[in-house]
C-alpha cells in the first residue's frame, strides 16, 4: 500500500491511500521529469482537490510513501511541482520532477515487510538492473549495532559476476543478511572510515580473485587500494 502526502516541516499528513504506483524507479538519473500512475486511489476526488489547491498556493511539493501493514511510513519518493496529467475513475497520473529510487528498491522493501528476507543471497533473485535498488535498500535498512572490530572476512570471486554483485556479497559478509558495506568504491571508502557497523577490518581473503580481476579490470586494483588505505591485510588466492 502507498500513500500521498504534501511536503511539510512536520510529520507527513496522508491525503489518500493508493493501492499501487507505477514508474517510481529509474536507474538512469536521480531526478527527472516523469509521469507516475496512481492505481486505485482511495479518494481520488479529495486528492485532486488538494493538489489543485496546492498549485494555486505554489506549494505543490509532496511524496509518495510506501506503508507497512499498520499504515506506518516505511520510505518515500519526493515529487516537486506536482501536476495532474490524467484522471480516470480511481486512477490518477501525476507529472513533474521525481527524485527516483533505483529499480529494485521498492521490491526489496516489500519483501522485507513480508518477512521474505531471512537469509543471505536473497539479492540473487533480483534482475541485474535491480541490484542497485537492493543496495540502496540495504543502506536504508542497515543495523549498525553491535560495532565489529578486527573483522576477518572472506569473499569468493565465483560468487559474483559484476560490481553490484560484489558489493551485495561484501555487505552480507560484513554485516549479515541484507547487510550494507558500500555500493561503489567511494561508498566503500566511507564505510571503512567507520559508522557502518564496523570499527576495523583486520584481514580480507579474496578467493578466485583472478576471475574478479578479469571482470573488474582497473576497478579491481582500485578496490584493493581502498582496503590497503586502511591497513587491511589482503590475501589473494
Amino acid at each position: 500500500m502507498f500513500a500521498f502526502a504534501f511536503d511539510t516541516l512536520e510529520e507527513p499528513q496522508i491525503i489518500s491511500l493508493i493501492e499501487d504506483v507505477k514508474n517510481l524507479e529509474n536507474n538512469k538519473t536521480n531526478l527527472n521529469y516523469r509521469k507516475l500512475r496512481l492505481i486505485n486511489v482511495e479518494n481520488p476526488t479529495q486528492l485532486k482537490l488538494e493538489i489543485e489547491k496546492s498549485i494555486a498556493n505554489f506549494d505543490n511539493q509532496g511524496s509518495i510513501y510506501l506503508l507497512n501493514q499498520n499504515n506506518s511510513i516505511i520510505t518515500g519518493t519526493f515529487i516537486s511541482n506536482i501536476k495532474i496529467s490524467k484522471s480516470k475513475k480511481s486512477n490518477l497520473s501525476l507529472s513533474r520532477y521525481v527524485w527516483h529510487q533505483p529499480k529494485g528498491y521498492y521490491k526489496a522493501w516489500k519483501m522485507k515487510m513480508n518477512n521474505q528476507i531471512n537469509a543471505k543471497n536473497i539479492w540473487k533473485s533480483f534482475q541485474r538492473n535491480e541490484l542497485e535498488g537492493w543496495l540502496v535498500f540495504a543502506l536504508n535498512n542497515m543495523n549498525t549495532e553491535p560495532i565489529k572490530e578486527n573483522l576477518i572476512i572472506e569473499i569468493n570471486g565465483d560468487h559474483f559476476n559484476n560490481l553490484d554483485e560484489f558489493f551485495c556479497t561484501l555487505g552480507e559478509e560484513v554485516n549479515g543478511v541484507a547487510g550494507y558495506f558500500g555500493r561503489n568504491i567511494p561508498a566503500l571508502y566511507d564505510c571503512l572510515r567507520g559508522d557502518f557497523g564496523v570499527e576495523s577490518i583486520k584481514k580480507l581473503t579474496w578467493k578466485n580473485h583472478q576471475k574478479s580481476k578479469k571482470l573488474f579490470k582497473s576497478k579491481f586494483n582500485e578496490i584493493l587500494q581502498t582496503f590497503e588505505d586502511f591497513n587491511i591485510e589482503i590475501s589473494l588466492q
